[in-house]
C-alpha cells in the first residue's frame, strides 16, 4: 500500500510535480539517484535551450547588429549547449540541476528590467525561482511533519507558535487589520488540516493504494450483530478487508476480534473509546492514551500488533502523527465514502460510492448501523466486478 514516489531532480517538481509510475528499467537496476520527472524533463528540455538562444541572441544583436546577430544566434547557441554540460558538470543530477538553475536565475535577475522576449524569459525564470523557494519550504515542512515522538510534538508546537509570531510582526509593520487577516488564514489552515480526513499537511495519510484491487475498510466494530454477517458476506465474495476496531469493543467481544483474524482479515487501530466529538482537539497525552490503549487491547486479545491507525471521523490534530508513528502505526483514511454511519437509505450511500469506484480505492464503511449489510453487499458486487476487470 505504498504510493508512487515523485521521482524528480529539481525542488520544484519534487514539491509540485505529482506522482509517476516507476519505469521498468528502474525495477531492473536499483540506483540511489533520482531520475528525471517526465514533466520536469519536458519543461527544462524546452526552456533551457530557448533561454540560451534568447540570451545569446540578445548579446549578438547588441554587438553585431540585428541581421548578423540573428544569423549567428542559432549555431552559437547549439555550440554553447554542447559546452555547458562540461562547464557546469555535476557528479549527481541534483548538483548539475542546481548549477544550471542558479546560472539561469542569475541571468534572469540581471535582465529583469529588459523589454520584449528577453524580459519575458527572465520573468519565467524568476517565477520558477519563487515557486522553487515555495517548494523548498513545503519539502522542509513535510520532513518536519515526519518527525515522531515528543520531538515531533515540540516541532509542531513551535511551528504554530512561529506562525502566530509572524502574524504579530505583520501587525506591528502593516497594521493590526493585516495581523487579524493573517491570524484568520492560520486558523483556517489549521482547521482544514485537522478536520479534513484527506489533508496531508500534518503528516502522510494513505488515501489510496498501489494494489490493483479495491480495499474495503470497516470501522467501529466489533459488533455482535453485524460482524458475523459482514464476515460471511466477505467470505461469500472472497474479499478481504481491514476492520478498524475500537479497543473497548474488542475487550467486550474478544471472540469476534479473533474471528476476524481467523478468516484472514486485518485489524486496525481506531482508538480505545472512539471520542469522535473531541479527538480533534485532544491533548497529546490523551491522544497517546487512546491510541496506545487500543494497541495494547488488540495485542492482548488477538496476539497481533495493528499496522494501521484511523482517527475517529478521520479528524487528526497536531499530535496524532508523531504519536502514531512512535507506536509503529501508519495513518489511513479513504477516498470513497457514502456516509453510511448517518444515512438511513442504503441506496443513497451506494450512489455516493459506486459511480467512480476504481482499482486502488480505499472504501470507508461502518458496522453497528441499520444498513451495514445492504451497503456491503452493494459494494462487494461492484468490487468483485472491478477486480475481475468487468468494469
Amino acid at each position: 500500500m505504498i504510493t508512487s514516489h515523485n521521482r524528480a531532480v529539481s525542488t520544484l517538481f519534487r514539491a509540485f510535480g505529482g506522482m509517476e509510475e516507476t519505469n521498468a528499467a528502474d525495477v531492473e537496476e536499483i540506483t540511489d539517484q533520482p531520475a528525471m520527472h517526465r514533466g520536469e524533463t519536458l519543461v527544462f528540455a524546452v526552456l533551457v535551450p530557448l533561454t540560451v538562444l534568447v540570451g545569446l541572441g540578445d548579446y549578438l544583436v547588441i554587438w553585431l547588429g540585428r541581421i548578423p546577430g540573428v544569423l549567428l544566434a542559432v549555431p552559437l547557441s547549439f555550440l554553447m549547449l554542447n559546452l555547458l554540460p562540461f562547464l557546469l558538470a555535476g557528479k549527481r543530477p541534483c548538483l548539475q540541476w542546481q548549477l544550471w538553475f542558479s546560472l539561469s536565475v542569475l541571468w534572469a535577475v540581471f535582465h529583469s528590467d529588459c523589454l520584449g522576449i528577453v524580459g519575458f524569459f527572465s520573468y519565467i525564470w524568476i517565477a520558477i525561482a519563487v515557486m522553487t523557494f515555495a517548494g523548498s519550504l513545503l519539502l522542509v515542512w513535510q520532513r518536519m511533519m515526519c518527525v515522531s515522538g515528543n520531538s515531533g510534538n515540540l516541532i509542531r508546537i513551535l511551528l504554530v507558535a512561529g506562525l502566530h509570531v509572524i502574524a504579530i510582526f505583520i501587525g506591528f509593520k502593516l497594521g493590526w487589520g493585516w495581523a487579524m487577516m493573517s491570524g484568520m488564514v492560520i486558523a483556517g489552515g489549521l482547521c482544514w488540516a485537522v478536520l479534513s480526513p484527506y489533508c496531508q499537511w500534518l503528516g502522510p495519510v494513505y488515501l489510496t493504494t498501489d494494489h490493483p484491487r479495491i480495499l474495503i475498510t470497516i470501522d467501529d466494530g466489533p459488533d455482535p450483530h453485524d460482524t458475523p454477517l459482514l464476515l460471511d458476506l466477505l467470505d461469500r465474495y472472497q474479499t478481504k478487508a481491514i476492520f478498524f476496531m475500537i479497543g473497548e469493543k474488542v475487550r467486550a467481544y474478544p471472540d469476534l476480534g479473533r474471528e476476524v483474524l481467523r478468516r484472514g482479515h486485518e485489524i486496525g487501530n481506531h482508538t480505545q473509546t472512539h471520542p469522535q466529538a473531541s479527538f480533534w482537539c485532544a491533548s497529546p497525552w490523551r491522544i497517546r492514551r487512546e491510541i496506545e490503549d487500543c494497541q495494547k487491547t488488540i495485542m492482548e486479545i488477538t496476539g497481533i500488533r495493528p499496522r494501521w491507525f484511523r482517527a475517529p471521523v478521520g479528524h487528526r490534530n497536531l499530535f496524532t502523527h508523531p504519536i502514531a508513528t512512535t507506536l509503529g502505526l501508519r495513518v489511513m483514511a479513504w477516498n470513497r465514502r457514502g456516509f453510511d454511519a448517518i444515512e438511513k437509505n442504503p441506496q443513497n450511500v451506494l450512489a455516493r460510492i459506486l459511480p467512480h469506484l476504481r482499482a486502488g480505492d480505499i472504501v470507508l464503511l461502518h458496522e453497528a448501523t441499520p444498513i451495514a449489510e445492504e451497503v456491503l453487499i452493494g459494494v462487494l458486487e461492484n468490487t468483485v466486478a472491478i477486480n475481475r476487470g468487468d468494469r
